[in-house]
């Protein structure tokens, strides 16, 4: 297999993931639906091998399992589930914050600086802001010298990205998100620790909220969307 042809299967199965990752999200995909390779294939008109790569990409991700002897099926998670991841990440990562504030330096200003502007400029690509966003995050933590808390703070990111790519593609949060970003790194430069875990606090839990009324949105715009369609 040439560069050129694992790039192109590359590029399909990514969008094949997308495109599948959305429907889990929107609800037209339920939780515990199974999902049959030889059907995805068919309808996105591809083989069978780039759907494998996306379902094994989605099970990385936590959308869906990989289960023996029945496949890929999507994953069941509750709205007070997904509030606590974000609940969680506000927990370790205030307390990371709060011990990294004392150590931080120009340098760790400017790297900050230099991530929050990277994911302004991508806004809403969901491809490509997550990684943006976790740098962000990761450079402010750093000088807490927690490379535990980092990592697992870290995991806590990876495992909250199904949910934190939809708040990053709503309409004006990924402005508010970087006004935040820019806000907390002006806290830390001025060694208010207190605001500064507070604003963080907030970005975090908030950003789960409004991403839970995101999720409910979708949802009942498909329930009508089939009500419309039904016909008795």
């Amino acid at each position: 297999m040439t560069a050129q042809a694992g790039i192109q299967r590359q590029t399909i199965s990514a969008q094949v993931a997308e495109a599948i990752r959305q429907r889990i999200l929107s609800g037209e995909y339920a939780a515990g639906m199974q999902l049959k390779q030889e059907q995805i294939a068919t309808e996105f008109n591809v083989s069978r091998i780039p759907v494998r790569e996306a379902l094994h990409q989605l099970h990385s991700q936590g959308f869906v399992q990989l289960i023996s002897h029945k496949g890929a099926v999507v994953t069941s998670v509750s709205d007070s589930e997904i509030l606590e991841r974000f609940e969680l990440r506000a927990r370790v990562e205030t307390w990371l914050l709060e011990l990294a504030i004392p150590n931080m330096t120009a340098e760790t200003f400017a790297l900050a600086r230099r991530h929050a502007e990277t994911f302004a400029t991508l806004g809403r690509k969901s491809e490509f802001s997550y990684e943006a966003n976790w740098n962000f995050h990761h450079a402010l933590y750093a000088p807490s010298g927690k490379s535990v808390g980092i990592e697992f703070a870290h995991r806590l990111h990876q495992d909250a990205e199904r949910y934190t790519r939809m708040v990053t593609q709503m309409v004006g949060i990924a402005e508010q998100q970087n006004k935040e970003h820019l806000d907390l790194v002006k806290l830390c430069e001025a060694g208010e620790t207190q605001q500064a875990t507070r604003l963080l606090e907030i970005h975090l839990i908030e950003g789960g909220r409004m991403l839970l009324e995101r999720l409910h949105r979708m949802r009942d715009k498909n329930f009508e969307a089939e009500a419309k369609e039904y016909t008795p």
